[in-house]
């Protein structure tokens, strides 16, 4: 009797597990990468302008190299804020020189390298600042490039192109397998950069000649999200 009993309810938790497994919807994971791009025109402008000052002795080089970093940081205060300029680099080492008659390599002047990084917000004062750099005896200028000063914006613009694509791929996955409803599990940022983009013929025909034409930025936001679709019961 007791066995027919366990029997009896063996099957009916066999049954009832087999009605609830039967009765909940089947689901299934969807896993996409998506990115967002947008293009901007850019906000700053940055560059790297310093001295390279030479002298006889270590305070010769270290005084001309004061001189004309004086002149510069007063320089800079008229184009950009304080906190948008900082030392870059500064080096100060003896220079040597091969010495024929002593076949040999000797010490002779100092070098004083000092570069400031520099970024300017008012991008149509660029070239009147490398102008006025120069005057101020700067003799060292590289790297202009050009970026977003305040990147938010943007920023949250691409990514809402990504997760708009990521939405639109994984309804497409799912409707290809039977599933309409999808609900959203997880999501993470992947990657997030900006580079430059050329500017037109007709953007350059309207520049006077000479003026430096900044290039607009393509802003690019990368997720993966994670989507649970569920397959609709007929």
């Amino acid at each position: 009797m007791r066995k027919k009993l366990l029997v009896v309810l063996a099957l009916a938790l066999l049954l009832t597990q087999t009605g609830l497994a039967a009765a909940a919807p089947q689901s299934f994971t969807i896993q996409v990468q998506a990115s967002g791009q947008m293009v901007t025109p850019p906000t700053k402008a940055m560059l790297w302008v310093g001295v390279n000052a030479e002298g006889l002795t270590a305070k010769e080089a270290l005084d001309h190299s004061k001189e004309v970093t004086e002149q510069l940081l007063e320089l800079f205060s008229q184009y950009t804020s304080p906190e948008l300029i900082k030392t870059s680099e500064f080096t100060m080492y003896q220079n040597e020189r091969w010495n024929e008659e002593l076949n040999r390599f000797t010490t002779e002047d100092f070098t004083v390298r000092h570069v400031y990084e520099v970024h300017i917000l008012d991008l149509d004062s660029v070239a009147a600042f490398l102008d006025d750099a120069t005057q101020a005896g700067a003799n060292i200028i590289y790297g202009l490039q050009y970026g977003v000063h305040d990147h938010h914006a943007a920023k949250e613009l691409a990514f809402k192109k990504a997760m708009e694509e990521a939405w639109w791929k994984a309804r497409v996955i799912a409707e290809a397998n039977g599933a309409q409803n999808l609900v959203l599990e997880a999501v993470e940022e992947a990657s997030y950069s900006y580079g430059s983009e050329y500017v037109s013929a007709v953007d350059m025909a309207a520049k006077e000649a000479g003026t430096l034409i900044p290039g607009q930025l393509q802003i690019t936001a990368t997720l993966n999200a994670t989507f649970r679709a569920f397959v609709s019961e007929e």
